[in-house]
């Protein structure tokens, strides 16, 4: 029998065809449960990914009071519709914003378009996996993704690592067509996807080594480079970055300070979530080997060591050996010659099509018993994680007195009463929020004026805003009191730079039935420049 690898697109075709035919007249002899499984993967991955998406959406929208701090963050960004921010593109920011303006609600629609992207990854590895591997295999290859923590509770808070996910796999889906069939509308797809992955997250440039890499070492891919859509796609791609490049130009490159602080190549970089959360290159791999694991663990039904070696050739062996291990492989690489330290969440769209080369290289072996063993233990891991949320928000802060992450944090609270006070004070809309980036994200997000944030009081990390306007136009400064001694620096530093702050300490509960301290903040009212001050009237001798 001849490799699929091997096969021309008219030959892969026509053995597609044979293959639902096969598949068509076995399912005839069976019924219920049984055929809908073991022999119409089709519609069986659908109703995975529905499954997954229903399941992941509600979680959060049920469990969480407040969306996750990167969340926030991004549609705080995207209020602005600007073409740049201080730490990525904007693709993400766009949609938090456009989703969450779309409904009218910050909350579940974020929740479901996280799930909408992990729909739409799953899709594009199942379009690759059908097309070397056979039906069943492809739909396995999948479903394993739910063995990897970044598809299900790491996808929740969307921001531009959930936004890669979709983008990545896009890419290599068109790129995979393209380079079969080297037609113009395939390089075109290639350079659209390829733009839109880089406005996702600028990590999208390992990915384009790897694609590179994959060109030069196959003779599919050397062909591209004698073929003039090859050249239009890649002029596509950067037409759809250039607005982009353009403000980063404009701003100093503001986002890649960020990228280098977070690395610490800079001079003076750090990262901002604490000196030592870089990994070394060994650290980081092994991270991920333990992220990996239950994929691992999810395939044992199927596994057999003596089916292992690879069961496809040619050119699909090597597309699916590069994009496997190409952006690891590269990322560890990069680390190890630079001496970057390396953050976990970085290899968050490398993993796609590790369940398409676990299958293609350990060959299954499929009954309908081992299928419904493989779904079984994916709803029982996807109930443990479930269970694992609600102890972690409802149960857990009554032992320990502590809050669960940001998830009961009253921000939408304190978007409401400050909103209002300023309202009341000055009779026009909240402009600006100035203070901790994660506090004042949260009050941008939900008050109705939606503000545009000073995060940090730093310039440079707020390209986006002069000062001179903040004082002019007038704001609102917070900065949340932490217990014990409150950082008397901070409060004399804004009091230098405005000296006509007006004052005060408000407390928000957090959103839970535990007993946890209280979320005290200091604001500061700056009033606009316009507003008229009244003489204080002195009382009578």
């Amino acid at each position: 029998m001849a490799k699929v690898g091997s096969l021309s697109p008219q030959e892969r075709k026509s053995a597609d065809h044979t293959v639902n035919q096969i598949v068509s007249v076995s399912s005839s002899s069976d019924r219920g449960w049984d055929s809908l499984w073991a022999w119409n993967p089709a519609t069986s991955f659908f109703l995975f990914c529905l499954a997954h998406m229903a399941i992941w959406t509600l979680l959060p929208a049920l469990m969480y009071h407040n969306p996750p701090k990167d969340t926030l963050e991004g549609i705080t960004w995207g209020n602005m519709w600007l073409l740049g921010y201080d730490k990525h593109p904007f693709l993400a920011p766009w949609l938090s914003a456009w989703v969450s303006d779309l409904f009218g609600v910050v909350g579940w629609p974020i929740y479901l378009l996280d799930q909408l992207s992990v729909g739409l990854c799953f899709w594009a590895v199942w379009r690759v996996a059908r097309s070397i591997l056979e039906p069943r295999q492809a739909l396995i290859a999948v479903a394993m993704l739910e063995g990897i923590h970044y598809y299900h509770f790491s996808s929740i808070p969307f921001n531009p690592n959930v936004a890669m996910l979709p983008t990545w796999a896009l890419t290599c889906l068109t790129f995979y067509r393209a380079l079969l069939d080297q037609s113009l509308r395939g390089w075109l797809l290639v350079g659209l996807c390829a733009g839109i992955a880089a406005m996702a997250k600028y990590e999208a440039a390992i990915l384009f080594l790897v694609l590179f890499g994959l060109t030069v070492s196959t003779e599919e891919g050397r062909r591209s480079f004698r073929t003039p859509a090859f050249y239009l796609g890649i002029l596509l791609a950067v037409a759809v970055v250039s607005p982009h490049f353009y403000w980063l130009a404009q701003h100093g490159f503001t986002p890649f300070h960020y990228a280098l602080g977070n690395m610490e190549l800079e001079q003076g970089g750090h990262s901002p979530t604490g000196k030592h959360s870089g990994y070394t290159p060994l650290l980081f791999l092994l991270d991920q080997a333990r992220t990996l694991l239950p994929m691992f663990l999810l395939y044992l039904p199927f596994f057999k060591w003596k089916n292992r070696g690879w069961t496809i050739a040619g050119f699909d062996r090597h597309f699916l050996q590069w994009l496997a291990f190409g952006p690891l492989t590269a990322t560890l690489l990069i680390a190890v010659f630079s001496g970057a330290n390396l953050i976990s969440r970085w290899a968050f769209p490398f993993f796609s099509f590790a369940g398409v080369a676990l299958v293609a290289y350990f060959r299954p072996e499929i009954t309908t018993l081992r299928l419904k063993i493989f779904f079984a233990v994916i709803l029982s891991l996807t109930l443990s994680i479930g269970g694992g949320m609600y102890w972690m928000i409802f149960v857990r802060p009554h032992y320990t007195g502590v809050a669960p992450y940001s998830i009961t944090y009253p921000s939408p609270e304190m978007a409401e009463r400050i909103t209002r006070e300023w309202r009341e004070r000055y009779g026009r809309p909240l402009k600006y929020v100035a203070g901790d980036r994660w506090v004042i994200s949260g009050i941008c997000a939900f008050s109705p004026d939606k503000p545009i944030p000073y995060f940090n009081w730093k310039p440079r990390e707020n390209p986006w805003l002069e000062e001179s306007a903040l004082r002019r136009e007038g704001a609102v400064m917070v900065h949340e009191i932490p217990p014990g001694n409150p950082p008397q620096p901070v409060y004399a530093d804004m009091r230098h730079r405005f000296p006509d702050l007006v004052e005060t300490t408000l407390i928000f509960p957090h959103h839970t039935q535990a007993k946890v301290p209280p979320v005290q903040l200091w604001v500061a009212f700056v009033p606009p420049q316009d507003v008229i001050r009244q003489p204080e009237i002195q009382p009578p001798p």
